[in-house]
């Protein structure tokens, strides 16, 4: 087994996107863990499904390409507690200046980490995401596309900010917190809240 192996967590888009990245940064994908053991029917060229999340052998490590993060962070439960080890993934087109990132984190191509940020464990920053400097990130953030956080910003565990939603310099977004895509937040966020718009607002 090298120690260039992987698993991917994950068959969908999402998976197949960290499939290519993780060539790209020399990784040799072994196949996929998918309690959808049709998830690639009509997609050749990618090696197979080995089994869901309770059956599949955890021969070499995984990178966990799941967006959801409460599916996320409920298959890493599940895998961790059969004994599976976590791979991370930088891409090479991506940039990271003396930043902290967790286990199991995955930055992918153009994706930007600042100097002297921290993000926890299974930090996922998708193309063209900026994580500010000097900012600290708790466990599972998920960034999508162009998503920007601003230098000095806190965010508690399981935010997601989707597509270009940003968070100014500063602010602090509490645990499970959601931001619109689009969405730019001006004050801080509590924890819980789902905010949208510009400013953002928190929903009801």
């Amino acid at each position: 087994m090298s120690a260039r192996h992987v698993l991917i967590l994950g068959a969908g888009g999402l998976g197949r996107e960290v499939f290519h990245w993780a060539l790209d940064a020399g990784m040799e994908p072994l196949g996929f863990i998918d309690d959808n053991a049709e998830a690639l029917r009509d997609r050749p060229g990618y090696p197979p499904i080995l089994g869901g999340v309770a059956t599949a052998s955890l021969r070499a490590p995984v990178l966990c390409a799941i967006g959801r993060n409460d599916l996320r962070r409920r298959c890493v439960e599940a895998l961790t507690a059969r004994g599976a080890t976590f791979a991370s993934l930088l891409h090479p087109q991506a940039k990271c200046l003396r930043a902290t990132l967790g286990p199991g984190a995955i930055v992918a191509p153009f994706a930007y980490v600042a100097a002297d940020a921290e993000a926890g464990p299974f930090a996922f920053l998708q193309t063209g995401a900026v994580l500010g400097h000097d900012v600290r990130a708790g466990a599972f953030l998920r960034m999508d596309t162009t998503a920007f956080v601003g230098g000095y910003a806190r965010l508690g565990d399981n935010v997601t900010l989707h597509t270009g939603a940003k968070v100014m310099p500063g602010k602090t977004v509490g645990d499970d917190c959601t931001l619109g895509a689009g969405a730019i937040l001006l004050s801080n966020l509590r924890p819980g809240r789902t905010a949208f718009g510009n400013p953002a607002v928190a929903a009801p």
